[in-house]
């Protein structure tokens, strides 16, 4: 039987994998942070690494922490155990140019200077990963809907919470589940086609046309918000696999949730 072990299998992304993992027959090691130390020194065929730090705001203010969470935790995962296959989930935050796809193809150059300092914390993740894991796969990705969501400007307006943004930012979504299978995919064919690759679904879409799908009124405050743009080149992808569309994955999430099919927490 094919092993796998995703570490931050209990998180909003890392679940995803765990339950494809099971329903592709692997045998699964959920590792998290109750259970780290139960499992250290597994070995198994496939290791995810989804526990690394999403929130930014952590690394601008205590860049001490932010390090701890972002590369510290990643060189602990690295020597804790053992895989043939290491999976790490990276952001497309690495990239200066992250809102424009025609400066942020894998092959951009990469100032650590003009990095914001989560992008740069990601980045140095991603050097211990290709310095200790020989067969690798680094994924640098978008943002993501799908079971458990708890933030972004999708969860805020579907469970009316205050909007951060403003209406005309425009967002790369994936669903997670979507996420999950297609990496697998990849992982199980006779040969890994790249070592990395920038993931998402096709196209960016704004927080107003979100809204207008889900039926909800924005704040009347909602223009005074900053305006933010992210969107990654995912031409390399799409040439490995087809990629979903960010429309049709949101069109299909909302639906979701309104039909009462997948429950916000």
């Amino acid at each position: 039987m094919k092993t796998c072990i995703v570490v931050g299998a209990q998180g909003f992304i890392g679940s995803a994998f765990a339950a494809e993992a099971e329903a592709r027959g692997y045998a699964l090691t959920a590792v998290d942070l109750d259970n780290y130390a139960e499992f250290r020194g597994t070995e198994a065929d496939l290791l995810v690494n989804a526990a690394g730090n999403s929130r930014k705001f952590i690394d601008d203010q205590d860049p001490v922490r932010g390090y701890e969470l972002s590369v510290t935790s990643v060189m602990n995962v690295l020597h804790d155990f053992r895989c043939g296959l290491y999976v790490q989930l990276s952001t497309g935050a690495i990239y200066p140019h992250e809102n424009d796809p025609r400066r942020n193809g894998e092959d951009a150059p990469l100032p650590p200077a003009e990095m914001t300092r989560y992008g740069f914390h990601k980045w140095l993740a991603e050097q211990l990963v290709r310095h200790y894991a020989p067969r690798h796969l680094i994924l640098r990705m978008g943002g993501f809907v799908g079971p458990h969501l708890r933030k972004n400007a999708v969860y805020d307006l579907l469970a009316g919470k205050p909007l951060f943004v403003h209406p005309d930012s425009e967002f790369q979504i994936m669903d997670t589940r979507d996420l999950a299978r297609a990496v697998f995919g990849l992982c199980e064919g006779p040969s890994l086609p790249v070592a990395l690759l920038n993931f998402s679904s096709r196209g960016a879409v704004s927080v107003r046309q979100i809204a207008a799908w889900a039926g909800v009124e924005l704040p009347p405050n909602a223009d005074r918000l900053p305006r933010v743009r992210a969107e990654l080149n995912v031409e390399r992808a799409a040439r490995l696999l087809a990629l979903p569309e960010t429309a049709a994955t949101l069109r299909a999430f909302i639906q979701e949730v309104r039909s009462g099919r997948l429950v916000l927490p």
